[in-house]
């Protein structure tokens, strides 16, 4: 019987012994690596607050029915299925991964109490095995290449600085002394609004962590589509604009003040101000335009062929209508997925 016991524990304590080999060796080799240009979602559903973002089979979601948790769906918007219990904003997927900023953490709900961890953190494309990359509150998140980029206030201080960390979760660095909107960025350049001197059109080289200007106009939410950028002119009361890289021209698209916006397959949609504020829909080179909602909306995010958006400081209900359609419907199915989910508790 000694005999027997003693091959037990040594046979628990080979096992135990390769587990722990296995792990360091797949630790050292980090996780595989993303072609240099790749982007994690768009920018302007980055700066609408990244709470969709697409793969090429799946839909990735932060559903205002159950406090912003992450679910994913079929590009179809079919099978929704909740992966976590945390909230989750700025989603973005490189590989097998997903990187987000986590609001908060129910994982130790169990316990009687409630954990809540912000921070950027990295899982795989089923919500598990969760890596914390940086305890810190975010703002703006863009994985670009093997890099994740984010804007966190340094030592206390209100200024949000441009920072930075691997997706294997090495080489944390802060890499601006002032603030940075990430989220525009195209082989493997981030182009942003200067926030210290001027708010001017910089591109950040992230090969080489070198910034230079672009155009010397000013601006906030840059986005590149086609051969232009498109954004608020902070000069022109925010209108929303469109400046030509190649041959300089500036296009005015907006009456007014916009709050935010974003675009995809050639229609802009965008948030008006003023005694009549509404969503609207234009067409990039503005000969069009369409009211989609009368009110204040926002998280203005696009993603399988749809525009998803929801009241001002509302988390529910959540809007949608598909892409160049003025017919809008509530989220159904994301709602009736987050009441199924809570029945089950």
């Amino acid at each position: 019987m000694k005999k027997t016991s003693t091959i037990i524990v040594i046979c628990a304590a080979v096992l135990i012994l390769a587990g722990f080999v296995t792990f360091i060796l797949l630790r050292s080799k980090g996780i595989a690596q993303n072609p240099e240009e790749t982007v994690g979602n768009t920018a302007g559903n980055l700066n609408n607050g990244g709470y969709f973002c697409e793969t090429d089979d799946a839909i990735y979601f932060a559903n205002g029915y159950d406090e912003g948790t992450l679910y994913r769906m079929n590009p179809d918007l079919t099978n929704i299925t909740k992966l976590s219990g945390a909230s989750v904003a700025f989603l973005n997927n490189g590989g097998n991964y997903l990187y987000y900023y986590q609001k908060n953490s129910s994982a130790a709900s169990s316990l009687g109490f409630v954990v809540r961890v912000s921070g950027l953190y990295r899982s795989d494309l089923k919500g598990a095995h969760v890596v914390c990359l940086d305890k810190s509150d975010c703002e703006q998140v863009c994985l670009v290449g093997n890099r994740v980029f984010y804007s966190k206030a340094v030592d206390g201080q209100d200024t949000m600085c441009l920072h930075s960390v691997s997706t294997s979760n090495r080489d944390k660095k802060m890499l601006t002394d002032f603030q940075v909107n990430p989220a525009c960025a195209l082989n493997s350049v981030i182009y942003y609004n200067g926030t210290k001197n001027d708010h001017y059109l910089y591109a950040y080289d992230t090969r080489s962590d070198t910034s230079s200007l672009v155009a010397q106009y000013d601006m906030w939410y840059p986005v590149y589509y086609g051969d232009s950028v498109y954004f608020l002119y902070l000069s022109d009361n925010y209108s929303l604009c469109r400046l030509n890289l190649s041959s300089g021209e500036l296009t005015k698209l907006s009456p007014g003040r916009v709050d935010c916006f974003n675009i995809a397959n050639g229609y802009v949609y965008y948030q008006t101000q003023g005694e009549d504020p509404g969503l609207y829909m234009t067409t990039i080179d503005g000969q069009y335009n369409a009211q989609l909602a009368q009110g204040v909306y926002h998280n203005i995010c696009i993603a399988g062929g749809y525009v998803f958006y929801q009241n001002f400081q509302a988390d529910f209900p959540m809007f949608m209508a598909p892409i160049g359609s003025a017919s809008v419907t509530t989220f159904d199915a994301a709602k009736e997925a987050a009441y199924k989910n809570m029945r089950k508790k």
